[in-house]
């Protein structure tokens, strides 16, 4: 009796242990459960804010490109960008309202010239030694290992560090590179990096600005094409241009055997009869010696630091600061003309004969660099809402080249720097590496590039009706391809994405 009362006490006992672990197995399971789904809550949550910032980014990007091109009139003319620093998008949202603004430079330049650089893959080795951060040797290896897609390309050059293409650490907020390639003093040498003074998207359209009583008339025409020699359609453009005077008169040039190759061979012709160098400004606008759309590799003269004109051939340390100097206290219309240093005195005659194969004075490929997130919560948009000191959360930054040389704006590069600042940090004593993801943009953003294209053509999405509607581009007929139209091979498609992919 005594035995079944203690054996059936025992299997109670035993059966209240299983529904205990039972009970504790299932609670335990539940709240894996629980942290299992408040895990995916917050990896979807961080995706979505991820996205947003990205897709903020990308419309502040959108939104640099449609203010370029309402100032595409103004650019060609030597025009600098005027650009506000930030926008908002005043929409009404129960979290944070997104937001992007601009990162400026020195003296908060938010747009950097990529015309004011040197190109890398048609400058001599000669040009690139004359840069205060390039020896001789270095300036050699250089030259034998383009062309480049990218200048981030030249870190597989023996001899090119990240800190000699980018800078030291930067800080958020600073801008790539040590010094603003466009400062007006040009006397940041040494805190300049390859970024600052190279490029490999330089391409200056072949367009007639319209210098000159009659020149104006013809502003925006195709420049008329000496390089191919004497023909009916070269006939055609010069009476149609000026007179039947001066057909006959060139035509009798080619007679004789003239051979026009070079922007300096023209100027050798003037320099020969003698005209003065006032009168050389309308013929050298009107008159090309390239058959391109574009012409590569030519240097600003209004936009180009102190550093970068004393590498061009003619122009030394001194005419360069002189330069720099002149086009501070002159007029937009009197820098029209790449003919202006020979006017002033700042240049001989020799000197600008030499130089003027290399030389414009417009851009029309900018570069700039776009953060975009949220701001903080309860943060009224449009309300100061970004002064210097004010986070983004969920910060993303793009870098790109937007190009307005055509009469459809591209973006010629773009690519997430976000991570740059700390990957420089962390590679102090390491190998040179690439450090910018792959922009992974949506796929409805992105209009994919045609086999056969040279240039990346980027569809402009429609931005929020709050920032205004960009405006449609018009396109002209076979203005979309700027081949290589100076001495050197092609350097490939534009691309997006990350630089270095050609």
């Amino acid at each position: 009796m005594t035995h079944g009362v203690a054996t059936t006490g025992g299997r109670r006992g035993l059966v209240i242990l299983v529904v205990m672990v039972v009970v504790t197995l299932s609670a335990l399971i539940g709240s894996s459960v629980l942290l299992l789904g408040e895990d995916a809550n917050a990896s979807t949550t961080f995706d979505r804010r991820a996205t947003q910032a990205r897709l903020s980014a990308w419309s502040g990007v959108q939104a640099v490109m449609a203010r370029l091109h309402d100032q595409r009139e103004d650019l060609l003319l030597g025009a600098t960008p005027d650009l506000p620093e930030s926008w908002t998008f005043p929409i009404e949202t129960d979290g944070a309202p997104p937001a992007f603004r601009l990162i400026g430079g020195d003296g908060e330049v938010y747009a950097t010239s990529e015309n004011a650089k040197l190109d890398v893959n048609l400058a001599t080795a000669e040009m690139l030694a004359a840069l205060p951060m390039i020896d001789e040797r270095l300036a050699q290896a250089i030259v034998a290992a383009r062309p480049f897609g990218s200048i981030p390309e030249l870190g597989m050059v023996e001899g090119v560090t990240p800190e000699l293409l980018y800078g030291g650490q930067l800080e958020p907020g600073e801008a790539i590179g040590g010094a603003d390639a466009t400062d007006p003093g040009g006397v940041l040498e040494g805190n300049l990096t390859l970024a600052d003074v190279l490029t490999v998207f330089s391409f200056d359209p072949n367009i007639q600005i319209g210098v000159g009583e009659k020149g104006e008339a013809h502003a925006g025409n195709r420049r008329i094409n000496l390089g191919l020699g004497w023909s009916d359609q070269l006939e055609r453009g010069v009476r149609e241009r000026w007179d039947e005077s001066a057909a006959a008169f060139l035509q009798s040039l080619f007679e004789q055997g003239a051979e026009i190759k070079k922007t300096s061979d023209v100027v050798a012709l003037y320099r020969r009869f003698g005209l003065s160098p006032s009168d050389w400004a309308e013929g050298l606008d009107a008159l090309t010696v390239i058959e391109s759309e574009h012409v590569r590799g030519l240097v600003d003269l209004n936009h180009a630091s102190a550093v970068v004109l004393s590498a061009v051939p003619g122009i030394d340390e001194d005419a360069a600061r002189a330069i720099v100097d002149a086009r501070e206290r002159l007029s937009l219309d009197q820098r029209t003309s790449i003919v202006w240093p020979l006017v002033e005195g700042v240049l001989d005659e020799d000197a600008f004969q030499e130089a003027s194969d290399w030389l414009t004075t417009r851009s029309t490929q900018w570069r700039v660099r776009v953060e975009g997130g949220t701001l903080e919560p309860g943060q009224a948009p449009g309300a100061d809402p970004l002064g210097e000191a004010a986070p983004l959360l969920d910060r993303v930054v793009l870098e790109c080249v937007l190009d307005v040389s055509s009469r459809r704006p591209r973006v010629a590069y773009l690519r997430d720097v976000t991570g740059l600042d700390l990957a420089l940090a962390m590679r102090r004593g390491t190998e040179f590496e690439e450090t910018s993801a792959a922009l992974a943009l949506p796929e409805d953003l992105v209009e994919p590039a045609p086999e056969d294209a040279d240039l990346f053509d980027l569809s402009m999405p429609t931005l929020p009706e709050a920032l205004g509607e960009t405006p449609e581009p018009s396109h002209d007929a076979g203005e979309s391809d700027p081949d290589a139209a100076r001495p050197g091979g092609r350097i490939g498609r534009w691309t997006t994405g990350e630089e270095g992919t050609p």
